[in-house]
């Protein structure tokens, strides 16, 4: 096995007291320069980072699936409802067992991708993913029950969440008005300020207290709610470029006195939004593991998607473990893995954070990669290319976990039939997947 984890803990241990109260982010008139500018309420937690955490995956290598929304779908509902818990159960304990049987030891689950809940939540309306509607009850929690049976069989289980994503413009007027993105909905002061449309989709904007707070607070939920390792976020941030989705927040930024570019400023903003969803999933637990899984092109990551992952992998409070998502092949003409995994690997600059990599079954299954160039068809004429990627990341002693997506590319999520197009490329890359340790 080819690595030992050593942590080193400080000499002095200092206790921080957690409240259990929900995470209230005071309302200040200037717009913080950085992060260290937020002052905490009193019902506020704020994690002392001064003792270092005991990450524990280190010493027990993450092998994990992601399951996705998409995944989910056809086992969570049946005719356009929820389906009966003994069939769920059935059916997702045969996911379980699949994921399990083949090497892994992780699941990370969605439960929020667009400002829904596949769980009963007191912040974010259920989701049409697992009832039809956004309105209707539960019959019955389906992710208490896949943490169960993931438990059950020995499956870490964590939890996925979108932070800015919501729901269609089409949808979102079916949420009950009991739930706070609805009233930002209805108010026409906040209606294109705290949410605001693009494309005919609802996005949360992380300029504004309340909003990263709403956004904190359900992932403390979740982490307080059920028996999970951690709470992962994936790579939708700012999903455009266009000076109208925030131009509101940034001109009070500006007449407050401020003076960066509406780049920097955004970059602030994601950096108060990461950073206040660490402490609220830390302030559960600090053995609770919080982490970010931001598209594989670094530059279009910062550039455009205005994630500061530089500083995110160097300071402490904002992650535990950073996945990039390097879903290319080794013969990619402009981002072969290799290289992709190294320009990751070196912006980490605190050893206390952790690299993972995501790694894609998708393009085994499709077996084509259009904008690889000279390397379009290496998924077609090879069938172990994830299997060489396996085999580099076991001589990378710094590497603490893979994660690959996704479920539907291994087995039909209803008939827990392999996927042929995928079985070969699963079948060659066992073995390496079970030597990483």
């Amino acid at each position: 096995m080819k690595k030992a984890v050593i942590v080193l803990l400080s000499l002095i241990i200092t206790l921080c007291s957690c409240s259990n109260e929900d995470i209230e982010l005071s309302v200040v008139s200037d717009f913080p320069q950085s992060e260290a500018d937020v002052n905490f309420s009193e019902n506020e937690t704020s994690v002392d980072n001064s003792e270092e955490i005991i990450n524990t995956e280190g010493e027990n290598f993450m092998k994990a699936v992601w399951i996705s929304q998409f995944d989910m779908s056809s086992i969570l509902k049946e005719n356009g409802n929820q389906r009966e818990k003994e069939s769920f159960k059935g059916l997702y304990r045969t996911v379980l067992n699949n994921i399990k049987n083949d090497g892994y030891n992780t699941v990370i689950v969605q439960v929020r991708p667009y400002a829904d809940s596949f769980y009963p939540s007191k912040y974010f309306p259920t989701s049409n993913y697992v009832n039809g509607d956004f309105y209707s009850e539960l019959r019955y929690d389906p992710f208490e029950v896949i943490v169960s049976l993931a438990k059950e069989i020995g499956l870490s289980v964590h939890a996925w969440l979108n932070p800015m994503r919501a729901m269609k413009s089409k949808e979102i007027i079916n949420v009950p008005d009991r739930y706070i993105i609805k009233e930002w909905y209805n108010d026409p002061e906040r209606n294109g300020k705290y949410i605001v449309e693009v494309d005919g989709r609802y996005y949360l904007n992380p300029a504004y207290e309340e909003v990263r707070a709403l956004i904190a607070n359900g992932a403390k939920e979740v982490a307080e709610l059920y028996d999970i390792d951690g709470v992962h976020i994936d790579d939708y941030f700012y999903p455009i470029k266009d000076e109208y989705f925030d131009a509101a927040a940034y001109t009070e930024y500006k007449n407050s006195g401020g003076s960066k570019p509406l780049s920097k400023f955004r970059n602030e903003m994601l950096d108060l939004m990461v950073s206040g969803i660490y402490n609220a999933v830390k302030s559960v637990g600090k053995d609770q593991l919080f982490g970010i899984s931001p598209a594989g092109n670094i530059e279009n990551t910062y550039n455009d998607l205005y994630t500061d992952v530089y500083k995110w992998c160097s300071e402490e409070g904002f992650i535990d473990y950073i996945c990039p998502q390097i879903y290319f092949g080794l013969e990619h003409q402009t981002h072969d893995f290799v290289k992709v995994y190294n320009i990751w690997n070196n912006i980490i600059r605190n050893d206390n954070i952790k690299i993972y990599v995501g790694l894609t079954l998708g393009k085994a299954k499709s077996g084509v990669d259009n904008y690889a160039g000279v390397g379009k068809n290496e998924w077609t004429e090879n069938k172990d290319v994830i299997k060489r990627c396996l085999e580099y990341i076991n001589t990378r002693k710094e590497c603490a976990g893979v994660v690959v997506f996704c479920y539907q590319h291994m087995y039909d999520p209803l008939t827990g039939e392999s996927v042929k197009e995928t079985a070969q490329e699963r079948e060659n890359m066992k073995t390496a997947l079970n030597d990483l340790s």
